[in-house]
């Protein structure tokens, strides 16, 4: 019997080091590693995590997850997880997440459903660098189609997609700006500009819409718009959705002049593919 209870005490000292060790390398790990609660919300990281977005631990643990996913990314992460609940326990996929400093972040996931406890262990790598070497090169293609009139023509839209002549920050300089806006004006065309992607592909998208979602007159609006990037408020909406063409284009997401026009709100492909003719000079299937 004391044998017995010798080798007892033995091998549950194992296993309290053993947890204690799997705590350490669960705390050492290089690579992010989340455990999401079915209810969406963090309940255990790593350091890995704090270190890359630069939250606090009360702003990780008393958020959704879904309120650091990039919000171009977020259907597609609950796609993911809903699947992952339903069927199919196992998952890889990719997306972005936004740090804290308002930057954002490539991360590669693998993830799992513990159906037992009914939450999700993850692990992710940051491919950021990844992602933007990626990037250059499409860009790279896209400005050898590019002729020298053509590259003066869109200059601005080159350099907004192209990190190392323009690093990402919260500015209008593609509209053309030679000068940063005021705070408050920033932020008017910030709403504006949100305003304006959320409804693109909307037949209803229009200066008396607008207005009425930014609580103000359409005379206010169109003086505003006037004042701060001296268009009509037609020309922004078109400057705009056209913005958005190119950041499909640069990230190679859309191969189709017909996506891309829906994406941007024109129920004829002909009609678009003028459009982006006009103002930049070269057919839009010549960028795909």
């Amino acid at each position: 019997m004391p044998v017995y209870h010798a080798e007892t005490c033995k091998m549950k000292d194992k296993y309290v080091n053993n947890q204690a060790d799997l705590e350490y390398y669960f705390e050492q790990y290089p690579n992010l590693l989340c455990i999401v609660g079915g209810d969406g919300l963090l309940k255990k990281i790593n350091p890995a995590v704090q270190n890359l977005l630069g939250y606090s631990d009360e702003e990780l643990f008393n958020s959704p997850i879904d309120d650091f996913i990039h919000p171009d990314d977020r259907e597609v992460a609950s796609h993911v997880r809903t699947a992952q609940v339903n069927s199919e326990h196992f998952a890889e996929y990719d997306n972005r997440l936004l740090t804290k400093d308002g930057k954002t972040v490539w991360l590669s996931w693998s993830s799992v459903f513990i159906e037992r406890d009914q939450v999700f262990f993850s692990i992710a790598k940051d491919i950021t660098s990844k992602k933007k070497e990626e990037e250059q090169s499409h860009i790279i293609s896209i400005l050898n189609r590019l002729g020298e009139e053509q590259k003066a023509r869109f200059s601005q839209e080159i350099a907004f997609i192209n990190p190392e002549i323009h690093p990402e920050v919260p500015d209008f300089r593609w509209l053309g700006l030679n000068e940063t806006l005021a705070v408050a004006d920033q932020k008017w065309m910030e709403k504006f500009e949100t305003l304006v992607r959320k409804h693109a592909g909307t037949a209803n998208l229009n200066l008396k819409f607008l207005s009425a979602e930014m609580a103000m007159s359409e005379r206010q609006v169109y003086r505003y718009i006037d004042r701060i990037v001296s268009m009509t408020p037609k020309k922004l909406i078109t400057m705009v959705q056209m913005h958005m063409v190119w950041e499909m284009i640069s990230k190679g997401k859309e191969h189709s002049p017909a996506a891309l026009g829906r994406m941007a709100g024109f129920s004829s492909t002909s009609r678009f593919k003028k459009m982006f003719y006009n103002i930049y000079g070269i057919d839009v299937t010549a960028l795909l």
